[in-house]
C-alpha cells in the first residue's frame, strides 16, 4: 500500500488534476444518461390533457343557464385529482372557443387520454351538432334550410372539429363529454308544425380511439338541475373518482345514477370505440361504492301539483318552469300545468303592464317569455284546448318586451304569431298595430287602429286604446 501511495505521489499535479476531472466527467456522463428523457418516459405516469368549457351567460334569445359554469368548475377540479392538466374556460365565444381548442391540440400531442367536455347549449342543425358559444347572433327562425346551416357553422361550433382534432392528434383515448342539451328556442326546427317544440342532440359515430358521451338520449333536453350541479354532471364526478372502475364503467354508473334520480325521465348515452387495454382514470384499487367516495346526493322528491301552484304564485317564474318540467319528465305531459303555467303567464302580463317600469328589466321578460313558450310546447298536450290560446298569449307578450327593446321587427313577428292562432283577438291586432307604427308604417297601423276601435268585441279596453292611438297620430 506504501509502495502505492509513493508511486502515485510521484504523478505531476497536473497529471492528477486532468485525472479527476476525467473522473467527474464520466460521472456525470452515468447521471445523464440515467435521466435522459427515454429513461424519463420509462417512469412518467402516462400524460393526460382536459379542455373544460362552461357557458351560461348566453343572450336572451338562447337563454342563459344557472349551472353550467358551475358544472365545469367541478368537473375541471375532479379531473385535476386524477392527473389531467386542464384548460378550464367560461363563458367563451366562438374566437376563444376556437383559441382554446388550439391550445388543447398542441398539448395533447404525445399523450396518452385526451378529454374535452362542454356544459352549455346545445342543438342539431340539418344533421349535425352544434355547441354555443356565447354572443353568437345566431337567430335562425326565418332561416331556410341552406341559410340555417351556414348561419350554424358561421356563429357556432361543429361538435365534430373536436372530435376530428383530438382523432388527429395520435393520443391513443379520447373522450368527449357533452352535456350540452339543454331547452332553448333557437333548437326550434322551423320546418316543424309545432314551433314550441325544442329538440335535443343527433347521434355522432366517434373514430377508433374513441368515446363521445351524451348528458342524455338523441333527442332528448337534460336538466340544468335545481342544485348547484347538473344532474349529469354531479353523476359523472362521482364515478369519476371512483378506483378500480374502467372508463366505460364510470359511464354505465352514470347513466344508471341519473336515471334513478330523474324517475327514468333522462337517459344517459354513449358511442364508444375505445380499443386496446382498459383505462382506469382513478387507478386500479378494488372499486368502492360511490358513497365511500362522495356521498351521492338523495334523489330530489318530485314536485306535486298544489306545490307546483304555491310556488308558480311565488314569481320566481325560471325555477317554476324548471319544476314544471320535472314533473312532466316523470309524468308525461300533462293538462295539469296548465294552472301554474297561466299563473306565471299573469305575473308577466303584470310586469309588462307599465312599460316604464318595465324598460329596464325587458331583457329578463323577454327571457321568461322564452321559458313559458318552451313549456307549453314540451309540457302541456297538443289536443290540449288552452294551449293554443295561452301560446299566443305567451308570443303577445313577448312582442310587448321586444318593443321595450326596440326590436320593433321582432315584435311584430311576435304579434303575427299570436294572431295566427287567435286572430279574432282585438288587443293582439292592436298591438300589431303599435309594432307597425314604431316601424314608421303609419298608414297601416292607422289601418289597424280604425279596425280596432270599430270592432264589434267584448274587448273594450282595447278599443278604448285604438282611438287613444288614432287621435295621437297627426
Amino acid at each position: 500500500m506504501g509502495f502505492c501511495l509513493r508511486r502515485y505521489n510521484r504523478v505531476p499535479f497536473r497529471l492528477q488534476i486532468t485525472n479527476c476531472i476525467r473522473v467527474i466527467f464520466a460521472a456525470v456522463c452515468l447521471l445523464g444518461f440515467a435521466a435522459s428523457p427515454a429513461n424519463a418516459a420509462a417512469e412518467a405516469k402516462p400524460q393526460r390533457v382536459a379542455l373544460v368549457i362552461g357557458n351560461s351567460r348566453y343572450e336572451t334569445a338562447i337563454g342563459p343557464l344557472r349551472n353550467t359554469v358551475n358544472d365545469a368548475k367541478a368537473m375541471a377540479k375532479t379531473l385535476r385529482t386524477l392527473g389531467f392538466t386542464v384548460i378550464e374556460e367560461h363563458n367563451v365565444t366562438r374566437d376563444e372557443l376556437l383559441a382554446a381548442l388550439l391550445k388543447f391540440r398542441n398539448q395533447l400531442r404525445g399523450a396518452d387520454v385526451g378529454l374535452f367536455y362542454f356544459a352549455g347549449h346545445g342543438i342539431s342543425v340539418s344533421g349535425a351538432n352544434y355547441l354555443l358559444p356565447v354572443k353568437t347572433g345566431y337567430l335562425p327562425e326565418a332561416a331556410d334550410y341552406t341559410t340555417r346551416r351556414m348561419l350554424a357553422e358561421t356563429k357556432l361550433f361543429n361538435a365534430e372539429q373536436v372530435v376530428a382534432e383530438m382523432s388527429n392528434s395520435g393520443v391513443r383515448c379520447n373522450l368527449v363529454i357533452l352535456d350540452a342539451c339543454r331547452t332553448t328556442p333557437v333548437a326550434r326546427n322551423p320546418a316543424n308544425r309545432d314551433t314550441t317544440k325544442s329538440g335535443g342532440l343527433v347521434e355522432m359515430n366517434p373514430p377508433a380511439g374513441s368515446l363521445i358521451a351524451f348528458s342524455t338520449d338523441a333527442g332528448r333536453a337534460a336538466s340544468d338541475g335545481e342544485g348547484a350541479n347538473g344532474l349529469y354532471t354531479s353523476e359523472l364526478i362521482t364515478h369519476l373518482r371512483a378506483p378500480g372502475l374502467t372508463i366505460e364503467q364510470v359511464f354505465k354508473r352514470t347513466r344508471a345514477g341519473v336515471m334513478e334520480r330523474s324517475g327514468g325521465a333522462q337517459i344517459p348515452a354513449e358511442y364508444s370505440r375505445l380499443i386496446g387495454e382498459d383505462i382506469f382514470l382513478a387507478g386500479t384499487d378494488t372499486p368502492k361504492s360511490p358513497e365511500e367516495i362522495i356521498p351521492k346526493a338523495q334523489p330530489v322528491p318530485l314536485p306535486t301539483l298544489p306545490e307546483i301552484n304555491k310556488l308558480a304564485a311565488s314569481g320566481d317564474i325560471p325555477h317554476c318552469i324548471e319544476v314544471i318540467r320535472r314533473y312532466t319528465r316523470n309524468n308525461g305531459p300533462s293538462g295539469k300545468v296548465v294552472i301554474p303555467i297561466t299563473t306565471l303567464l299573469n305575473q308577466l302580463k303584470e310586469s309588462l303592464r307599465n312599460p316604464k317600469s318595465a324598460a329596464p328589466h325587458a331583457d329578463s321578460l323577454l327571457q321568461n317569455g322564452d321559458l313559458i313558450l318552451a313549456a307549453l310546447g314540451d309540457c302541456v298536450p297538443a289536443e290540449n284546448p288552452q294551449r293554443s290560446l295561452l301560446t299566443a298569449q305567451t308570443h303577445n307578450r313577448r312582442g310587448d318586451a321586444l318593443l321595450l327593446l326596440g326590436k320593433n321587427e321582432d315584435a311584430l313577428s311576435a304579434f303575427d304569431a299570436a294572431l295566427t292562432l287567435t286572430p279574432d283577438d282585438a288587443y293582439f291586432l292592436y298591438n300589431r298595430g303599435t309594432a307597425l307604427l314604431a316601424l314608421g308604417k303609419k298608414a297601416e297601423a292607422r289601418e289597424i287602429f280604425v279596425k280596432v276601435s270599430a270592432k264589434n268585441s267584448r274587448q273594450l279596453g282595447a278599443q278604448k286604446l285604438a282611438r287613444s292611438a288614432l287621435a295621437a297620430m297627426p
